[in-house]
């Protein structure tokens, strides 16, 4: 049985290790898909950011233009050309301020065209609003209204500078060649100025755009930890470490390019584009985060199946046990029901074999024998059965009120006559309860059972102790006896099914392992407990507590 066990043992550690091995390849597996898939979504996040960011530029671009458009110094004349085809008039569109207009070329377009840009936008449009739209989807008409606007922030500047020199003749050269180095930065002025800080204003608005696509593609993801780079050369991209798991921690989008400022994207120019690139160090966290409840179900599953394994070799060790119990039972109890069949064996012998029939007093003498170990045998088979029975659930307590005095003291005489030993028993009941409401055969064996126990395991002379106390409604038989005492590692399986503390040589003390489980359960069926306390060479007391009325 043990070679058996064993082999279970080893058998459960390689299926548990196999198990941990698989559910680690399967987590690093689903850690490395979901790595691979977290790459491409910051390269998909980032465009959909930088999209926002174009949004917002088109938006604001739009209420600059309507504004300048507006303003008062701007003409707005519309013309047709004449045409056969009525459906589809040309129409002519020039724009002029003070300094300068669209010349010989105006922008030409059909009816139905500005018809359909107008209806785009909101009821009662403006004609600059109208304008702005058709720009946005057709590029020459932009590059005429930047120009325009360009040149009127210019030449508004350079005639600003000519009144200042009549104004002032007598200026000194310096401040005159300070003049005109403004001048020449005047191209930059205006329309085509770069807003203030518009690096940082970008950096911030494109990392809130960014975190909030990457949290609308991974919403179960707690933390985004990245660092925004923004430069105006390439920015060359990082090679992680050397080792897998530095291969596994970081992660970096593609390069992009930023030119949603001033008018930079729609003058189709390379100046004052930024170059963007977001860097993930622990890109791990993140993926981790995402992945917790997979996870956590792969670790759920490896401890179940490490409680279901330790669950069954449990159950098997515990079945190992009760097979050596039933053994040891079986084999005490062939030597118990032996005994008083050789008995009866030598009883029956000796009136036929020794003219024992022709001698009364040797007739009464071996009948009596016999009568004697026929009532422990069916002591024996009692006990056997009550046990079966109260397994099944079948023994029914048969209650009525018991003279509590009498009832001890008739078992009392009773196990003083049919042992050998020299015994002192002595009860006290020190509360004067007259009866106690229960089953009186059973609580005649529960109190037969502790007592023959209390004989059996102490040497003589046998001294025992028997107290009767009431606690509120409760009855409290205490029986203390001066016996070998229980070890203290069987303390806990004294009332266990079949097990007997060892007494040296085992038929020295006879029993079954069946009187203590017996006690027990019936204690308990009356709505009472047991319990025991007890020292090695210095005895044993177990004291029960039952309801003094039951039902």
């Amino acid at each position: 049985m043990k070679k058996k066990l064993y082999i279970v043992l080893f058998l459960t550690a390689i299926l548990l290790t196999g198990i941990i091995v698989l559910q680690l390849y399967w987590s690093f597996t689903a850690y490395k898909l979901n790595k691979e898939k977290f790459d491409g979504d910051i390269n998909i996040a980032m465009q959909r950011a930088l999209d926002s960011c174009k949004k917002d530029y088109f938006d604001s671009i739009r209420v600059v233009m309507v504004k300048r458009l507006s303003a008062p110094g701007i003409t707005i004349k519309f013309d047709t050309l004449p045409s056969a085809d009525t459906a589809h008039l040309v129409m002519l569109i020039s724009v002029a301020n003070k300094y300068t207009n669209f010349g010989n070329q105006p922008y030409n377009t059909t009816i139905p065209d500005y018809n359909f840009y107008k209806k785009r936008l909101r009821a009662g449009a403006s004609i600059p609003e109208v304008l702005t739209e058709i720009s946005f989807y057709q590029p020459m008409l932009m590059e005429k209204l930047i120009t325009l606007l360009g040149m009127e922030d210019t030449m508004g500047n350079f005639l600003d500078e000519i009144a200042y020199h009549k104004a002032h003749p007598g200026r000194s050269i310096n401040t005159l060649n300070k003049r005109l180095d403004a001048i020449r930065s005047l191209p930059d002025k205006g329309t085509y100025e770069m807003p203030p800080n518009y690096r940082k204003a970008d950096s911030l608005k494109l990392n809130y755009y960014f975190k909030k696509a990457l949290q609308q593609m991974h919403p179960r993801m707690r933390k985004f930890d990245f660092d925004l780079d923004f430069s105006d050369k390439p920015i060359p991209a990082d090679e992680p470490g050397p080792h897998v798991i530095d291969q596994l921690r970081y992660s970096e989008t593609e390069q992009f390019t930023y030119k949603y400022h001033g008018f930079v994207f729609l003058e189709h120019s390379d100046k004052d584009v930024l170059y963007v690139r977001a860097r993930f160090n622990r890109a791990q966290i993140g993926i981790l985060s995402e992945m917790v409840i997979i996870l956590g179900l792969s670790a759920l599953l490896i401890v179940f199946t490490k409680f279901c394994l330790f669950y069954i070799i449990r159950t098997i060790i515990q079945q190992k046990k009760l097979t050596e119990l039933k053994d040891d039972f079986i084999n005490n109890m062939t030597h118990e029901l032996k005994t008083p069949i050789a008995t009866i064996t030598v009883a029956i012998e000796g009136l036929q074999k020794f003219n024992g029939l022709n001698d009364p007093e040797k007739t009464q003498r071996y009948l009596q024998t016999s009568r004697n170990e026929l009532s422990r045998l069916d002591g024996l088979v009692t006990k056997v059965l009550n046990v079966a029975a109260f397994e099944r659930k079948k023994v029914v307590l048969i209650k009525e009120r018991i003279a509590i005095d009498e009832l001890m003291n008739e078992l009392i005489a009773a196990e003083k006559q049919k042992t050998a030993k020299e015994v002192s028993i002595t009860y006290i009941n020190r509360d004067g309860i007259t009866a106690i409401e229960a089953d009186k055969m059973h609580l005649r064996n529960v109190m037969l059972n502790l007592v023959d126990n209390a004989i059996k395991y102490a040497t003589e002379p046998v001294d025992i102790e028997i107290d009767l106390t009431k606690q509120h409604k409760y009855a409290v038989f205490s029986i203390k006896d001066n016996g070998m005492g229980i070890p203290a590692k069987h303390i806990k399986h004294v009332f266990d099914k079949f097990h007997r503390v060892p007494a040296g040589n085992v038929h020295n003390v006879k029993g079954t392992g069946l009187g203590l489980n017996y006690v027990k359960y019936m204690v308990e069926a009356h709505g009472g407990k047991i319990s025991v306390n007890s020292k090695v060479n210095k005895g044993s007391e177990f004291t029960v507590t039952i309801p003094i009325k039951n039902g």
